[in-house]
């Protein structure tokens, strides 16, 4: 397998980023996309790593929020038959609130569902798309508590709701040698992510995991929401899981990024835009 970050916060070379998430995926003899980031910008990547889009044969959407879902007019644009693959809660609204009344919309681009709603296939929990390759829901089920620490919420009957990111999935990809498994921002806790992995595949190793790990703060990068002991707690989890690599960045957050780093060493590695990783 073949995984190329299209676009990420960060970057290398002649490549540009932005707050958000794409990845090209190469698995067997045919290619896969995991989310366009917030804007066209992943297809201005693409071009430059020779990746070709109209060649995709499948799209996935980790989660319904705009810096994930922002690049689909321009991937429809570019490949006109790819069905893109999302959870059903997708349809909901979903903001970014710290106090008060005031909420901000973060949710997919007002529109984009309608406009396109014949690209993309709603999905109801656990799925396989084809042999190989199976969408994977949530199933621990409270996550208020995050939630209410990263300040995710929904609107349900005009009630403002903390967000329970049934929208958020996992993509795995099934190898020989292990899975390989992708979740753009791994709200949920990437620990409690890999326990459900490891759960729905109590056979298997997961061998490489792809995705931000959500614990910057409300200023960005260079703030965490989480402490260093509590960030490095989580860490001491994943080593207890053997032999996976993390491949992470965008919502992980810079300072969280070397907490995590000093525990998990060589088995955490930086995405960046125009990076490439040969599993």
């Amino acid at each position: 397998m073949n995984v190329k970050v299209l676009v990420e916060n960060n970057s290398q070379q002649s490549f540009c980023g932005e707050h958000g998430l794409s990845l090209y995926v190469e698995y067997g003899n045919r290619a896969y996309l995991v989310d366009t980031g917030a804007s066209g910008l992943f297809a201005d990547n693409a071009e430059k790593m020779g990746v070709e889009l109209d060649k995709i044969k499948a799209a996935f959407l980790s989660h319904a929020h705009f810096d994930h879902s922002g690049g689909f007019p321009r991937f429809f644009e570019e490949n006109t038959a790819a069905k893109v693959y999302l959870q059903e809660t997708c349809r909901q609204k979903y903001y970014y609130k710290i106090a008060g009344p005031v909420k901000k919309y973060i949710g997919i681009p007002k529109g984009i569902l309608d406009t396109y709603s014949n690209r993309f296939e709603y999905v109801n929990g656990r799925k396989e798309i084809e042999k190989g390759i199976c969408i994977l829901p949530h199933s621990l089920k409270d996550f208020s508590d995050r939630a209410k620490r990263t300040h995710m919420c929904t609107v349900v009957d005009n009630r403002v709701e903390y967000d329970d990111f049934s929208h958020e999935q996992t993509i795995v990809f099934e190898e020989e040698d292990g899975l390989v498994c992708f979740n753009s921002c791994s709200h949920a806790g990437v620990d409690n992510i890999m326990d459900e992995i490891r759960t729905a595949f109590p056979d298997k190793k997961i061998k490489a995991f792809f995705g931000g790990f959500h614990m910057m703060g409300p200023s960005g990068a260079d703030s965490a929401a989480y402490s260093r002991e509590e960030t490095e707690e989580v860490a001491a989890r994943l080593m207890q899981i053997p032999d996976t690599v993390f491949y992470s960045g965008h919502c992980t957050g810079s300072i969280a990024f070397a907490w995590l780093k000093s525990v998990l060493g060589d088995r955490l590695a930086a995405m960046a835009s125009g990076a490439e990783f040969e599993l």
